[in-house]
């Protein structure tokens, strides 16, 4: 009865239906991977929830501390111990956290058809573990400002930091803040320390907020809460320098399960019961590229193109709900990088004249391959095409050995 009634004097489940409307909208609206039914992205979507959940925290706890600093003299009186009436005066902030992170989940789980698994566990932690560093700044804040002051201020610096750095030019102050902006991949997952870097700067802001609460009785802890709050900035900024503006991943291993033989193709374990239909899809252009002589694959295989590449296996970039358009270029990139592979050159994935010409030979309406050329390649294709078909594939294996095609990278 005390929780409930400690419930209804607190300002807290008034943000409640505001907050889970934004951030419900938030994320069901987001492209987030663009992956149904893959339990990593779902969780990762859902932690995009955490700009909104954070600073809801953040100035819930500032606005609790300063509601329960006021009733100091009474606290003093109370049987209860300081832990206990700490547990009870931050209730709210917890019930608060917990609901929404319950909504996050769930307007992933309806986006995706999943709920997080895998990797998207640890987006999940994410969720909860962030929001309670800004929870602890929030409610240090209470106990030494005015809650009108604090609950506020909390709030908006909470969004700040992770928001803003989005729209800034330089990437490093982007991976400090926890919002994600990149998702993983059927053949990549994000980093750990994607999520442990956002959890280090947090800890090292809260234990500088903590430090302001003692600043009344010694004065040099600004001091020291100033070094700390700069130095974990430029700590967190010095492990993500070389990062550029996307984050760190990993090549995702023992993933797949393949279906048939020579060639097998191999899908990710989510996606295993369409493997056969891709195979049987795939089978009649793969054979149309044997007949004028390329050497036919023993698998087709969707890994990480940071593998090394297996004999006889083209990478193979699939995704759920391909068209057969978008698989005829699939299987044209996975000649390009199968044939470089078995050359020992590695393919430089840039559209060319290559993959046109494996599309050609699979049967590609004439209209779409034009489209992927200029009218002078058009015309040299053309060209390549009036050849005998050994020819032709010599002229493909030359050109993807030379990987004339390939332009530098602008930096």
């Amino acid at each position: 009865m005390i929780s409930l009634a400690n419930l209804r004097a607190s300002a807290t489940p008034w943000l409640f239906l505001p907050a889970v409307l934004y951030m419900s909208a938030l994320i069901g609206g987001a492209v987030f991977g663009g992956l149904h039914g893959y339990g990593v992205t779902s969780g990762e979507q859902a932690s995009l929830g955490v700009s909104v959940i954070a600073p809801a925290v953040a100035g819930a706890a500032a606005w609790e501390a300063g509601r329960h600093r006021r009733s100091g003299p009474l606290a003093a009186l109370s049987v209860r111990g300081r832990t206990r009436r700490f547990r009870w005066a931050a209730t709210p902030v917890l019930v608060l956290q917990l609901l929404l992170t319950a909504a996050a989940l769930t307007s992933a789980r309806v986006a995706d058809g999943v709920w997080p698994e895998g990797r998207g566990l640890l987006a999940v932690a994410h969720l909860l573990i962030l929001p309670w560093g800004w929870a602890v700044i929030g409610w240090a804040l209470g106990t030494v400002c005015p809650r009108a002051v604090a609950a506020p201020l909390a709030a908006v610096a909470c969004w700040a930091f992770i928001a803003v750095p989005q729209s800034l030019s330089s990437p490093a102050w982007r991976h400090l803040g926890g919002l994600l902006t990149e998702s993983s991949t059927l053949t990549d997952l994000l980093d750990p320390r994607v999520y442990f870097i956002p959890w280090l700067v947090v800890a090292g802001f809260a234990g500088a907020a903590l430090l302001l609460t003692g600043v009344r009785r010694r004065p040099w802890l600004l001091a020291v809460s100033a070094v700390l709050a700069v130095g974990v900035v430029f700590i967190g900024r010095s492990l993500v320098l070389g990062w550029g503006f996307d984050p760190l991943t990993d090549p995702r291993t023992g993933h797949t399960v393949c279906s048939g033989t020579a060639p097998a193709i191999c899908l990710p374990s989510e996606y295993a019961d369409q493997a056969e239909h891709v195979r049987q899809a795939a089978l009649p252009r793969l054979r149309a590229l044997q007949a004028v002589g390329l050497p036919s694959p023993a698998a087709l295989a969707m890994t990480s193109p940071d593998l090394p590449s297996k004999s006889r296996t083209w990478p193979f970039q699939w995704s759920p709900g391909m068209s057969s358009e978008k698989l005829d270029y699939a299987l044209a990139q996975s000649a390009v990088s199968g044939t470089a592979a078995l050359h020992g050159v590695h393919d430089c994935g840039q559209p060319s004249i290559a993959d046109t010409w494996a599309m050609v030979v699979m049967g590609v309406d004439q209209e779409q391959a034009h489209a992927t050329l200029t009218d002078q390649g058009w015309a040299q294709l053309q060209q390549i095409r009036s050849l005998p078909a050994p020819r032709q594939s010599a002229w493909f294996t030359q050109a993807v050995r030379s990987q004339r095609f390939c332009a530098p990278e602008a930096s």
